[in-house]
């Protein structure tokens, strides 16, 4: 009953709410459903702060509350305050859908920056996969949506194809991707301090996608032996960063590791400080791989559970067309880390970007930025 209350209380505030003027020197932003500061959010939302925007952040709670930055005002998800600031704010930017209940009148304007390169099927290219609600909030959202974010022609395309959206595609890379495009060492020792990760350990950063059924057994990499492998081609100790997806980052426990070769940074908020600090990243079919493409560091695919994967949603493209190798079990995965060449990998990387249209300018949050500025003149 309480929850019945909740949603309808939530849906009339939306409404009324919606009716006030709007404030364009507001933004009101958002990370996968109220996570802390992240994704290219984070990096327009800092964009904006510099240019004198008021920015709030909606978080699902008080940790996620806690890892915003000094003047950024933390929003509760679907409190009575986060309904007002967002219905009276110029500006929102989302890396997700919205939900059907949200309310978008007057002259606001929402970028959807979307959150990935996609490698299997999404949206209206999945429709027969995804629930019934999500579709009616997916073609909500478009509807409401004044720009949606690109990294490439070919998620241009998709947008303009699978998404039930027309409008304008800025095609400027993800902002989140920016910080790639220079060194920080600060950040690199942030960290390292943060996971208790000494400075004479070279880093692997594990970040694989979740499954259907959210289950873990899927994730039966030999860490230690993988690090073995790992110094033996590039010399030193390492220790491997498991990361696993937000769908199921409090699973990582189920996951049987030694505490000596394997850190959990599931919790970690930004995972492009976790790119930058690695020496090297695995994955499986998570679009993570795109994002470190942009840092030139070698990159593993390690894909056990191939055709299972592939009956759920199937993919965009032939798998072989990846810059990187795919590697089906543990002997493949500790073969391909042995035999690594930086110069065939550095060669696929390149005839990927031109055959995608990849680009990562590292400006694209100043220019998402700029187009705000410039409709709100207009």
């Amino acid at each position: 009953m309480n929850e019945v209350l909740h949603k309808i209380k939530r849906n009339v505030l939306w409404e009324l709410f919606s009716l006030l003027p709007k404030q364009p020197g507001k933004a009101v932003c958002q990370s996968f459903y109220g996570r802390g500061w992240s994704d290219s959010p984070a990096a327009v939302g800092e964009e904006l702060r510099k240019r004198g925007y008021t920015v709030c952040w909606v978080v699902k709670g008080e940790q996620e509350a806690n890892s915003l930055p000094e003047g950024v005002k933390p929003l509760l998800l679907d409190s009575a305050a986060a309904i007002y600031h967002q219905c009276t704010a110029g500006v929102w930017v989302d890396s997700c859908r919205k939900w059907a209940y949200t309310k978008k009148r007057g002259r606001q304007l929402y970028i959807q920056t979307w959150h990935g390169f996609p490698l299997k099927r999404i949206e209206k290219d999945a429709e027969k996969a995804l629930p019934e609600d999500y579709i009616r909030a997916a073609r909500q959202d478009s509807r409401m949506a004044d720009l949606f974010v690109s990294n490439s022609r070919f998620l241009t395309e998709i947008y303009q194809k699978g998404f039930w959206y027309d409008g304008e595609v800025l095609e400027c890379g993800f902002p989140r991707n920016d910080i790639l495009a220079r060194e920080h060492p600060d950040l690199e020792s942030k960290v390292r301090r943060a996971l208790s990760l000494p400075e004479d350990k070279k880093l692997l950063l594990y970040a694989p996608t979740f499954r259907k059924d959210k289950g873990v057994s899927v994730y039966d990499v030999d860490f230690s032996r993988c690090a073995r492998a790992l110094g033996n081609r590039f010399g030193g100790e390492w220790t491997v960063l498991l990361k696993l997806h937000p769908n199921i980052a409090g699973k990582a426990a189920e996951i049987p590791f030694d505490p000596e070769v394997v850190k959990n940074a599931s919790e970690y908020p930004d995972i492009q400080e976790l790119y930058l600090a690695s020496d090297a990243l695995l994955t499986d079919y998570s679009s993570v791989m795109f994002d470190y493409m942009a840092t030139r560091k070698p990159c593993f695919l390690y894909v056990n559970d191939l055709e299972a994967y592939r009956g759920d949603r199937n993919f965009y493209f032939d798998l072989q067309k990846l810059p990187y190798l795919l590697t089906e079990d543990n002997d493949g995965l500790e073969q391909a880390i042995r035999s690594f060449d930086e110069e065939e990998q550095a060669a696929r990387e390149e005839q990927f970007r031109e055959e995608f249209g990849v680009q990562e300018t590292g400006h694209a949050a100043q220019a998402v930025a700029d187009w705000i500025e410039q409709r709100q003149k207009i």
